[in-house]
């Protein structure tokens, strides 16, 4: 069988470009219009109507009293930012996110407002338009508009929902890291805006394994050389507060919160609120977080080979998240490229199973959207009180991402086979999908999969 959208074995990987050559078709185009306006209407409606609860910026009013003790001299780490509880409150991002966060310190009413807001709306259509991309759409107008679109449509679901309401970072890494992944690997900047992610919050770094999973070396040492410099910079501006953070205050839980609390939406939280924080929970959960990540770096790598490199950053993403100590629901924003990448399979492809994954993810994540189907909860965890079900509602996100390595394991694998009977002398080979447009791994895809 021949394989001709494989390039020579042997060709750099560097040198290979993510082709965008296709345009949303129209019906597609107007349907995400419609759609995307109609919700992105009714989310602005809920926001003026309740402004207090739905963009209310906790989180960001705590950023920028990080802002202000810069400018103060005082530091970060010593006692929380509002209030005097341990754990409530404390800063624990790194003191280069404290250089960040200056700018805030004079912003005050209206323009202090947008900025949470429209900020946060704009990034998010930032990263839709990257995901897209990723998919192999062209970067014109009509992607813009359709990114925008599909950004009023997730201001239903949970974990952007929740990150627009407090005024939090995640959309912002979110986008770093998203617009990041989908430069061509031919560009010497790729892996800078990881590194800076990861120099604001440690989590982004699980994207410098992904490098080094799919041998995108220099892209991985542009990421480790940028986190250096964050470091080198927050080190220069506020060297008392990087001893303290570098030095231990990084690795210590106690600052976030008990891993059992209901909110942690992560493997260590599942298996705090299952057995307890005595005893193996601590090598249970390491040990869970290293299989988990080792399992995905698998899957990543043979998604990306296959043209599918959405998909293999979405799971990187979820999969950082479900190893990260504590995640609360407003870390999950991960889940947003993976909605995009799985209802794009499903309607493209005209894939059951990826329709199906995305039905019950859009389910799990969803925000807002039950109370306007007449049901009292507001998400699916909100269900989790319900006695001895608990764990399932409880942890949600958690099941979402096993199933979702399952599907990816299982279409890997349905695929190896098609191409086995296909043609067997093609077995080694990933296939590339018939009639998409492939990632930037495919110059390389002949030589890696014969290395599988």
């Amino acid at each position: 069988m021949s394989l001709p959208t494989i390039a020579k074995v042997g060709t750099p990987s560097s040198t290979a470009e993510t082709p965008h050559v296709r345009t949303l078709p129209p019906l597609a185009f107007w349907t995400i219009l419609v759609l995307g306006a109609v919700a992105g209407a009714r989310y602005l409606q809920q926001v003026l109507d309740l402004p207090q609860f739905m963009l209310h910026l906790k989180d960001l009013s705590v950023y920028q009293i990080a802002g202000n003790r810069v400018l103060d001299g005082d530091s970060v780490y010593d006692t929380p930012l509002l209030g005097n509880t341990r754990g409530v409150w404390e800063f624990v991002y790194t003191p280069f996110s404290a250089l960040l966060f200056v700018p805030l310190a004079g912003l005050t009413g209206d323009p202090y407002t947008w900025l949470g807001g429209f900020g946060n709306f704009a990034m998010a259509a930032g990263s839709v338009f990257a995901a897209l991309s990723m998919l192999g759409y062209r970067r014109d107008a009509r992607l813009a508009v359709s990114s925008v679109a599909v950004a009023g449509l997730l201001m239903w679901c949970e974990p952007i929902r929740q990150t627009m309401a407090f005024g939090q970072i995640n959309i912002a890494l979110l986008l770093l890291v998203s617009v990041d992944m989908a430069l061509p690997d031919s560009s010497r900047l790729k892996g800078a805006l990881t590194g800076i992610a990861a120099g604001i919050k440690l989590t982004p770094a699980f994207f410098v394994l992904y490098l080094l999973a799919t041998r995108r070396y220099r892209a991985a040492g542009t990421a480790a050389g940028a986190f250096v410099a964050t470091v080198a910079l927050g080190f220069a501006a506020m060297p008392e507060d990087s001893l303290t953070f570098w030095s231990g205050a990084f690795a210590d839980p106690a600052r976030v919160g008990v891993p059992e609390n209901t909110s942690n939406e992560s493997l260590r939280g599942l298996l705090a609120r299952a057995i307890g924080v005595d005893g193996l929970h601590q090598a249970l959960w390491l040990l869970g977080a290293l299989a988990l990540t080792a399992l995905c770096l698998y899957l990543a790598r043979r998604l990306s080979l296959t043209g599918h490199e959405l998909h293999a950053v979405a799971l990187c993403g979820i999969t950082s998240t479900a190893v990260s100590p504590f995640s609360w629901v407003h870390h999950w924003v991960w889940v947003a490229p993976l909605l995009i990448a799985l209802v794009e399979t499903a309607v493209r492809g005209r894939d059951i199973a990826a329709a199906l994954l995305a039905l019950v993810a859009a389910v799990i994540v969803s925000g807002g959207v039950l109370p306007e189907l007449g049901v009292t909860a507001n998400t699916v965890l909100d269900y989790g009180a319900h006695g001895d079900i608990d764990p399932l509602y409880r942890n949600a996100y958690l099941w979402l991402t096993i199933a979702v390595f399952a599907a990816g394991y299982l279409h890997l694998r349905r695929r190896t086979r098609g191409t086995q009977a296909l043609d067997p002398k093609s077995a080694p080979r990933e296939a590339i999908p018939s009639g998409s447009e492939t990632g930037p791994r495919l110059s390389a895809a002949a030589e890696s999969s014969a290395r599988e």
